[in-house]
């Protein structure tokens, strides 16, 4: 589908509700926090997709390979609650993944 402006949605959603925009309800741009995307991708380029049963959904494949090892390590950084190490980790494996470590 066409990318979608949040803005707009707000506003339909507010005028949708009965409510009038600037009015009843305000909208404050805020600008964007730390991590935040002004854009988001729906399909890496490594990524295959394929129809599914319903003709708007789209099946999405990947082409990695995650071992245990990697995955025991990521559980093992999330329960330690440690996450700037859950950050690197998840860098390992997705390499376009670009954290804001702290």
């Amino acid at each position: 589908g066409q990318p979608v402006k949040i803005v707009d949605l707000a506003r339909q959603m507010i005028e949708l509700s009965g409510f009038r925009v600037g009015e009843d309800i305000e909208i404050k741009f805020t600008g964007l926090k730390p991590g935040e995307k002004l854009f988001e991708e729906l399909q890496h380029k490594s990524e295959q997709h394929a129809p599914t049963a319903h003709p708007r959904i789209m099946q999405f494949r990947g082409n990695a390979a995650y071992d245990a090892a990697a995955m025991q390590g990521l559980e093992r950084d999330l329960h330690a609650r440690d996450s700037n190490q859950l950050k690197e980790a998840l860098r390992g494996l997705v390499p376009e993944y670009r954290p804001h470590l702290e």
